[in-house]
């Protein structure tokens, strides 16, 4: 299963994320404000892998293709619920 959710959708996703489970520590001067600040830009980097090029979605991908089973993607920002019931119309 590859889920890849628009660069928009997932970083909003994860400021709340972030934001819920550190709580302040992640503001600017937290304890965790740099750390926070890397993962973000590599989160916003993903899909051009220009900052962590090791973990990037063209990485991914060709793992992905490399693979000896076949791979379900789900390619958008929808619903918990909607992408468990594609996935499961796939097992039925």
């Amino acid at each position: 299963m590859f889920l890849w959710v628009p660069p928009d959708v997932r970083l909003a996703r994860l400021r709340a994320r972030e934001r819920e489970r550190y709580g302040a520590a992640i503001a600017p001067g937290g304890a965790q404000h740099a750390a926070y600040e890397r993962f973000m830009t590599w989160a916003a980097g993903y899909d051009d892998g220009l900052d962590v090029p090791e973990r990037c979605r063209r990485l991914h991908e060709q793992w992905l293709a490399a693979l000896p089973c076949p791979v379900q993607r789900l390619l958008d920002a929808g619903s918990t619920e909607a992408h468990v019931e594609t996935i499961m119309g796939g097992v039925r």
